[in-house]
């Protein structure tokens, strides 16, 4: 199913998309390895019954698979920032269960925050150190209480969507259903690093493997639109070049680090950075330039802690 390699050690929690035959993505996921033969997918939760069936109807005859969703035993709280682990140990975590040796990037392990054991996997859309913690659901009021007890030293605030969605565009990371459809392949969506062609078969590898020994003239590239203050932009606004049409936007939000509006849209991927553009806004035109695919931290040092 998946186009990432899962075949990894007990503990890894690998990001991959799952794909059709075309090479079109149905899913953008990530996998945990939580023993040899148990998995734990996540997804987001708008898509869980067509990920669910999309899963199930490639499933077989099998009857050494079991495939079960868990949704209802579980709760997952996203803990991210520059003093997360700070959080985490005045929770009641093992300071040495969650330092960069215990629990590396794409990782997870079990750790005690207050009375609950807590599934801790390494990692974040929000492009900052921290964690996904997974428990089960009689357990979640009393750790996120005692989250929110323990960060009341260190600036803790309640994230919304919007600014999640502000900050993973600042990083580069992509939305499922607005960045990634089925029209779109993980190479032209920047995400060929994630495709492992050579490990065997997997639905849509015949597709993929075609695609990237021909390339493709398109690619989801990274706009900064118009100066500080903020433009009422919502995703679907054309793209403009001297007045034509050459796309559309999929994503926008607010990036707060940059203090600029940043939009994504399929371009010809040889575009290069710093070239100009023009953005539809109700009646006006805003210009706008193709920026480096990652804005904020391209090196990873603050997501790494």
């Amino acid at each position: 199913m998946s186009a990432n390699d899962v075949d990894r050690p007990v503990g890894s929690v690998v990001y991959t998309q799952w794909c059709d035959e075309r090479g079109g993505m149905v899913a953008d996921v990530t996998v945990s390895r939580l023993a040899d033969d148990r998995f734990r997918v996540v997804t987001g939760a708008g898509y869980l019954a067509s990920e669910l069936a999309w899963l199930r109807s490639h499933e077989g005859d099998d009857d050494a698979v079991e495939i079960r969703d868990v949704s209802g035993d579980l709760t997952t709280i996203g803990l991210w920032g520059p003093r997360a682990r700070d959080v985490l140990v005045a929770a009641g975590a093992s300071a040495d269960d969650v330092d960069n040796e215990a629990i590396p990037m794409r990782r997870t392990r079990t750790i005690r925050v207050g009375p609950a054991q807590v599934d801790a996997a390494r990692i974040s859309y929000a492009g900052e150190l921290g964690w996904e913690l997974t428990t089960p659901v009689a357990w979640a009021v009393a750790v996120w209480d005692r989250l929110r007890a323990a960060g009341a030293g260190f600036g803790l605030e309640l994230l919304g969507y919007r600014a999640l969605d502000a900050l993973r565009m600042e990083k580069g990371y992509r939305y499922f259903g607005t960045d990634l459809t089925l029209l779109d392949t993980p190479f032209e969506a920047g995400l060929g690093i994630f495709v492992r062609l050579g490990k065997g078969p997997f639905v849509g590898r015949d597709a993929l493997v075609a695609a990237h020994a021909t390339g493709s003239d398109r690619r989801l590239r990274t706009l900064v639109i118009g100066g500080p203050d903020y433009e009422p932009i919502y995703g679907g606004e054309a793209v403009r070049v001297d007045g034509d049409v050459i796309g559309r936007l999929r994503s926008v939000a607010y990036g707060p680090t940059v203090e600029r509006t940043i939009g994504y849209a399929y371009l010809t991927a040889a575009m290069p950075e710093g070239a100009g553009l023009e953005v539809d806004v109700f009646d006006r035109r805003v210009a706008a330039v193709i920026a480096p695919d990652v804005i904020v931290d391209p090196l990873g040092d603050r997501i790494r802690g």
